[in-house]
């Protein structure tokens, strides 16, 4: 499956703008802006940004539409056109048509990638609007707090399917845009009765050839339904997405090329010259063997760590060639967290700082550079391992005699170690603990590949207990992720 990425730019801008007051750089907000993006686009090669471009068409619609919003910002719109150039020279497609929102941008490119079977779409937007095109192939993403909405997560939250949502959102209207739904229908009143009809074009007409007797409505539903049917046409247009928007959409499978990609390297069309011979370009080392599947070094011939260098002090140098490379001053590895940063393949960390922080975490655990950019994730501000690094930590620590699962089923996971000095231990993991954590979810790992995820479960969890000297108490990416779904 190719999956495409769709970013409402706007739904990410606004809540920054408005918590980046305090901040003594007046540009944080759009560089805050960017950094989310391209936190959103790591690994994602299929991406678009889309926004608004002036007034939409549904302000010729009715001019009420969004009267309630105070004229935007200068300050504002300085920000967000200060982001598209930044993302616009990272590569990225962005798309502002004029007369257009960026949510029937959104809908417009969704309804062109469903017509390849291969593709899904995850749209990151907090607009209830967009829940509309939620399917078998698309979700949303909630910018403001990362809940997944797949048609089940749509329904749960607001008791309706998300085909019914628009006619949902007629209902109780949309406060934002100064959307006025039917007087007294609230969400709750709205969702049954899309319950019970299946939309309001069915309830007005069983309303009129049922009777609203026979439907056994009350006075002031009756008074309410009754006093909407006039309006409800124009609020279901507001409401309503545009999926005819001409866009550029081969873009998105164009390859992102920074405009200042020449930065870092020569063009392929230079050649360096001496004495009238053309020097090739150097060969590519051997590839490196994985971290996870290295021999543990023996204790007694393991190298002793060193705290980092401060200020000019250089480390000695390592014997083995690939870590020829590695920083050995302070200094050093300061210069390449910014390398690494401006290459903008690890700027989802969001600052040269960030990215600092993770090579001396890195460094903590014995890792190489760019071994530890590739395998430390950084969520919710924690530094995440995956369970197969954290093994292979404990394993080429030496102080393990064995590390080794001895159980893998659907329902239960079993690890069993020895720590040289110590007895065994072992740990047990089971599918009825993971649904009482709450973490078996519909269409999730836990359903889709149990033992894999209870091998992972059991044997990160063996591993903080028996070597917490080792993994410095480090979660799992997974296990930070769950908990965040699970809390919210």
């Amino acid at each position: 499956m190719r999956d495409i990425i769709l970013i409402d730019l706007s739904s990410i801008a606004h809540p920054i703008w408005h918590m980046s007051g305090a901040e003594p750089d007046p540009n944080a907000a759009s560089q805050k802006i960017v950094a989310r993006v391209r936190s959103i686009a790591t690994d994602q090669p299929h991406v678009a940004v889309c926004c608004d471009k002036g007034k939409s068409f549904r302000h010729d619609i009715t001019p009420t539409y969004k009267a309630n919003r105070p004229e935007s910002d200068a300050t504002l719109r300085h920000q967000i056109q200060l982001a598209v150039e930044i993302l616009q020279a990272d590569g990225f497609p962005v798309w502002a048509v004029p007369g257009f929102e960026a949510d029937d941008l959104i809908a417009s490119a969704t309804v062109q990638a469903l017509n390849d079977e291969e593709t899904t779409v995850a749209i990151f937007s907090a607009d209830k609007d967009l829940l509309q095109l939620v399917g078998e192939r698309v979700r949303q993403v909630s910018t403001i707090n990362g809940v997944v909405y797949d048609a089940a997560g749509v329904r749960e939250k607001f008791g309706v399917s998300p085909s019914e949502m628009r006619d949902y959102l007629t209902l109780v209207g949309d406060a934002a845009d100064n959307v006025r739904g039917a007087k007294g229908i609230g969400a709750k009143t709205a969702a049954e009765l899309l319950e019970r009809f299946g939309s309001i074009d069915n309830l007005y007409r069983d309303m009129r050839e049922v009777g609203v007797v026979s439907l056994k409505f009350t006075p002031s539903r009756v008074t309410a339904l009754r006093e909407f049917e006039p309006l409800y046409p124009q609020t279901r247009e507001l409401i309503t997405l545009r999926t005819d928007v001409d866009l550029p959409f081969a873009q998105l499978f164009d390859t992102r090329t920074p405009k200042d990609a020449g930065t870092f390297g020569m063009d392929e069309d230079t050649t360096m010259d001496t004495k009238d011979e053309t020097m090739p370009m150097p060969t590519a080392p051997p590839p490196m063997t994985k971290f996870a599947e290295q021999a543990p070094a023996p204790v007694e011939t393991a190298a002793p760590v060193k705290a980092i260098a401060t200020r000019s002090e250089v480390l000695p140098a390592p014997a083995e060639w690939e870590r020829g490379l590695e920083p050995r001053s302070m200094t050093e590895l300061i210069t390449l967290a910014k390398c690494l940063f401006e290459s903008r393949l690890f700027s989802a960390y969001g600052t040269p700082q960030a990215v600092l922080s993770t090579l001396l975490a890195g460094r903590e655990l014995g890792m190489q550079s760019m071994a530890a950019m590739r395998a430390i994730h950084i969520i919710e501000g924690k530094p995440t391992l995956s369970a197969d690094l954290i093994r292979g930590l404990i394993l080429r620590s030496g102080k393990a005699k064995y590390f080794r699962c001895t159980e893998r089923s659907a329902t239960s996971a079993t690890f069993v170690t020895k720590r040289i000095g110590d007895p065994e231990m072992s740990l047990t993991y089971t599918i009825e603990e993971a649904t009482a954590a709450g973490l078996v979810k519909e269409k999730s790992g836990w359903v889709k590949n149990p033992a894999d995820m209870l091998v992972a479960r059991a044997g990160s969890k063996l591993a903080r207990l028996a070597y917490p000297d080792v993994v410095h108490g480090i979660y799992t990416r997974e296990e930070i992720e769950e908990g965040r779904e699970v809390a919210a």
